[in-house]
């Protein structure tokens, strides 16, 4: 019994030893693709310009393609398609240094009014920027680090005023990571956006002036400032010297 015993466990150690070499085949662990948002469904307190800013949309084009027109009145749980691609057509803005190169040209000659009020509306330096608070930049703006504006420290309770003339649009705090949030209409091609408020003072479809108070300013004294042109974060600084 014992020479029989002998090769059994001899067998039975070599099986072992072969499972604990045993490698399984490596599953792999790539990142599923992400899920692309296609739709939108309206929340209390949004507007076609929030929901164009929180996707980075032209509001002209969100509207045409889900058969919407000014004044863009939206219904609580209505679902809205973030698919712009059959969207009408709409002016777009010339760079900035084309813009600032045509306001040039036409400061050198003489202007019908209707001429002036139409370039006002397309390039928009001609309205009189400025900074929408006293401080100092902290942080700049910086695609490459998704950095879409600027961030501007001044001092506790600071004042916010417009950095253009314009009809207030949004006022909220539904954009994450926007606290609470003033966005402003300055044309057809550009908006501007005045984040982390303390309080808001202003309402939506209010037309404000430069000199008006929008918001005002928390115990830290930071405002996050952008602009937006067609919908696309541009540098601020084209705008205001």
């Amino acid at each position: 019994m014992r020479s029989v015993a002998l090769p059994i466990l001899l067998l039975l150690s070599l099986a072992i030893g072969g499972c604990a070499n045993y490698s399984a085949p490596v599953i792999s662990l790539d990142q599923p693709p992400s899920i692309r948002i296609v739709t939108h469904q309206v929340a209390r307190g949004d507007t076609l310009y929030s929901i164009a800013w929180r996707y980075d949309l032209d509001f002209r084009e969100l509207g045409s393609a889900n058969g919407l027109y000014p004044p863009y009145e939206l219904k609580t749980g209505q679902v809205l398609s973030l698919d712009t691609s059959s969207a009408k057509p709409v002016a777009r803005a010339r760079t900035s240094s084309e813009a600032s190169n045509r306001s040039r040209q036409s400061a050198s000659r003489t202007s019908s009014p209707a001429q002036s009020a139409v370039k006002t509306a397309v390039y928009s330096k001609n309205l009189q920027w400025q900074w929408p608070v006293e401080g100092r930049v902290v942080e700049d703006y910086d695609p490459k680090k998704l950095r879409k504006g600027l961030s501007i420290k001044s001092v506790s309770g600071s004042m916010v005023r417009p950095a253009a003339p314009g009809i207030v649009v949004y006022v909220g705090d539904g954009l994450r990571g926007y606290g609470k949030l003033v966005i402003i209409k300055h044309s057809e091609i550009l908006l501007s956006a005045y984040a982390n408020n303390e309080k808001i003072m202003v309402k939506e479809g209010q037309n404000v002036k430069n000199t008006e108070i929008i918001s005002k300013l928390g115990s830290k004294g930071t405002l996050y400032f952008e602009i937006r042109e067609d919908g696309s974060p541009v540098n601020p600084t084209i705008y205001i010297d």
